[in-house]
């Protein structure tokens, strides 16, 4: 079984292996590039707590999987790992945090496409994304879920289509900021459809999904976790996911790329050490979180997040990191994003 990793604009991703090959190989590819010498002089590990900084506020979906991922680490290896949540600037804050911290893989960064891929393409940051982190996998994935209140008279993509561009530019949407995937996903749909609406960011998520539920705005490329809770309610319409395939955890909800092919926008979650950090201690770090999410305990409490567990080599997150930053950045200039 294969998992894909999602490349923005494309309906094309980069095959994972499965779990079990993709550890041996990347095991088997270090641990054979190391001379005998380098063996003996690797330190034990770990030998005290871990720090692992998430850089958005407690009890949000990053927050959770972290304690769910530090959970498995603590249990492996017999170490606690202890959460420090460090929000600001959309996530930015703690990235800048943990790029600071010493290379020795005591401290691991919870990041995800915005604080990772899009913030320094927007903002004035003080770390480079490709440059002070190390990847270690991916860990999860989900992509926004198109919704809209139940009064629009639209049922699937073609109308919504249709209806927006039948209002000359007179819709609103809303995100939850400049630069959120919710943001690019939209622009991404305008840019394809040649459609005209106007963008209302709050502050948020779950205040984005609550002002289209009072018809403040009138679409939404929502996180799929607040969105869910609403259309749970009846009081939202699911009209289509971002992701290429259908999400597994929805899969009778169609894609925007089944009527605009190519059109793939997904979040996702993965887990970074400081750059520098020794291969083997990536390693030790990739085979553990592997194993972990593969387990039916750890999907089943990341599916009750609406999100899908995954991972991969520390080479595929990286390249994942790379495609997301020069197709995202293509968008910005040409949609003309800046933030505010």
């Amino acid at each position: 079984m294969t998992n894909t990793i999602p490349c923005p604009g494309s309906s094309k991703g980069a095959q994972l292996p499965s779990a079990a090959f993709a550890t041996a190989a990347l095991s088997a590819a270090v641990i054979g590039s190391w001379p005998v010498a380098t063996l003996a002089q690797v330190p034990a590990f770990p030998i005290k707590p871990i720090r692992m900084i998430v850089p958005f506020p407690p009890a949000g979906t990053s927050d959770i999987i972290a304690r769910i991922m530090g959970q498995k680490m603590t249990e492996a290896w017999g170490q606690p790992v202890l959460v420090d949540s460090r929000p600001g600037a959309g996530g930015s804050l703690g990235a800048e945090i943990a790029a600071k911290t010493p290379p020795d893989g005591y401290t691991v960064f919870v990041g995800n496409a915005a604080p990772i891929s899009t913030n320094p393409l927007l903002i004035k940051v003080s770390y480079d994304s490709l440059r002070d982190f190390a990847p270690v996998t991916l860990v999860a994935r989900a992509p926004q879920l198109v919704v809209v209140h139940p009064s629009l008279p639209v049922k699937s993509m073609k109308e919504l289509i249709a209806w927006v561009k039948a209002q000359n530019g007179k819709v609103d949407y809303g995100s939850s900021g400049i630069g959120t995937i919710a943001h690019l996903a939209t622009e991404m749909f305008k840019s394809r459809t040649g459609t005209d609406m106007v963008h209302i960011a709050y502050k948020g998520m779950p205040l984005t999904i609550n002002a289209l539920v009072a018809s403040e705005v009138q679409v939404v490329f929502s996180d799929m976790a607040p969105a869910m809770a609403q259309v749970k309610a009846g009081k939202l319409r699911p009209i289509a996911t971002t992701s290429a395939q259908r999400f597994p955890l929805l899969p009778e909800v169609p894609t925007v790329s089944e009527v605009l092919p190519g059109f793939d926008i997904v979040n996702w979650w993965g887990l970074f050490v400081t750059s520098g950090t020794p291969a083997p201690i990536i390693a030790q770090m990739n085979a553990t979180l592997v194993k972990a999410l593969q387990s039916p305990e750890v999907r089943d409490r990341f599916a009750g997040l609406s999100v899908e567990a995954i991972s991969s080599t520390p080479a595929e997150l990286a390249a994942l990191v790379k495609s997301e930053m020069a197709s995202f950045g293509a968008l910005i200039k040409a949609q003309n994003i800046r933030a505010e």
